[in-house]
């Protein structure tokens, strides 16, 4: 509003006539009882690398205006030690259900309160896998899967893609040409798996095998990585390689008689994340508004479709196209899923396979 002039006129002269004087005293009280525009809301997403319908994210801007921003991480210890060392600004993120036990009993996540969210009876309750968790209320099961093979079949045609011994014991014709996760617990997991042992073993003498195996292994690989592995199969620079199931089904998906995946006989790990509110998320409205978003049928299998995934809400199981439900290296039977490992917090002896990696790695 402009200043209000003292003495602004000479005597016998008029600044304004009366209709302008009226104008501007009615432009100025529809200034004073007009609203006070706000500043947009906001949601801030961490996520995996490629682990977000992009579509789903634009939907939701469009229903509620609220401005979404999204970064992304190759593993979990990359994003805890990013929120550890005070990355602040993130609402939600989205760990494996090892580490949002790990998380929350490190004081970084609050409780989303879903059962008080439109949208929480969709959820199947088995999903519901954290020990942190026992009131199923905490984090909403986002999407499962598998950690298994993605092979060329031409390069690897005549080989047993079927075992983790492909990886592990490597034909001479394929030095070279094997891929494994740059992930501690994916790789020294399935190094375990493949000896025998339980996933998330603590044994020393284990641990000293699934070592070996992969030491004697490594310098027959040709990278330890987490992106862009699907096209290196695809064009021949990998003729094997250790991947999350819903990406390598994509990948399949457009190249159906280029590239396979299987889930090893010997066992793999039966991944889940979830979806969690971090204690110093700054648009917990926002957030919550994301989360009963997610929750809905429509637009979990929506999600879910373009993940190529494992969805927990039951409700959205019907939706999805039998081609996915009906293919086994994404919803495989009792057997196979008799022989998934969840990862899960080791406690201090996490440290153990931090030593681990960090000689092997080093090697």
């Amino acid at each position: 509003m402009p200043k209000r002039s003292q003495n602004s006129t000479k005597k016998g002269e008029f600044s304004m006539t009366y209709l302008s004087k009226l104008s501007l005293l009615l432009a100025a009280s529809a200034a004073m009882i007009a609203p006070v525009a706000h500043a947009a809301e906001k949601l801030a997403l961490y996520n995996w690398t490629i682990y977000i319908n992009p579509d789903v994210i634009a939907d939701f801007k469009k229903e509620t205006g609220i401005e979404v921003s999204l970064d992304n991480y190759g593993t979990n210890e990359e994003m805890l030690a990013k929120i550890q060392a005070g990355a602040t600004g993130y609402d939600i993120v989205f760990p494996s259900v090892f580490m949002q036990d790990i998380m929350t009993k490190i004081g970084l996540l609050q409780s989303a309160g879903l059962k008080d969210l439109k949208g929480y009876e969709n959820i199947d309750q088995k999903y519901f896998l954290a020990k942190s968790d026992p009131d199923h209320t905490n984090c909403m099961p986002y999407n499962w899967g598998t950690t298994g093979l993605i092979y060329n079949k031409a390069l690897t045609k005549g080989y047993d893609v079927s075992s983790w011994k492909i990886v592990f014991d490597t034909p001479k014709e394929l030095y070279g040409k094997v891929a494994m996760l740059d992930d501690e617990r994916e790789t020294i997991g399935a190094a375990l798996v493949y000896n025998g042992f339980s996933f998330n073993s603590t044994d020393t003498k284990e641990l000293a095998k699934a070592r070996d195996t992969i030491a004697k292994a490594k310098p027959h690989w040709a990278a330890l990585l987490t992106d862009g592995i699907g096209d290196k199969v695809v064009n021949g620079d990998f003729a094997v390689a250790h991947w999350w199931s819903g990406s390598a089904a994509q990948t399949v998906a457009s190249k159906p008689d280029a590239v396979g995946y299987v889930i090893p006989k010997e066992g793999a790990n039966g991944f889940q994340e979830d979806m969690c509110l971090l204690k110093s998320a700054p648009n917990v409205a926002s957030a919550k508004k994301f989360f009963e978003y997610m929750m809905r049928p429509e637009v979990a299998a929506k999600n879910t479709a373009w993940l190529y995934g494992g969805t927990p809400n039951k409700a959205a199981l019907p939706l999805l196209d039998k081609s996915i439900t009906n293919d086994k290296n994404l919803y495989p039977d009792d057997q196979v899923r008799s022989k998934l490992h969840l990862v899960q917090d080791l406690g201090d002896k996490i440290k153990m396979y931090d030593m681990l990696w960090t000689k092997v790695k080093a090697d």
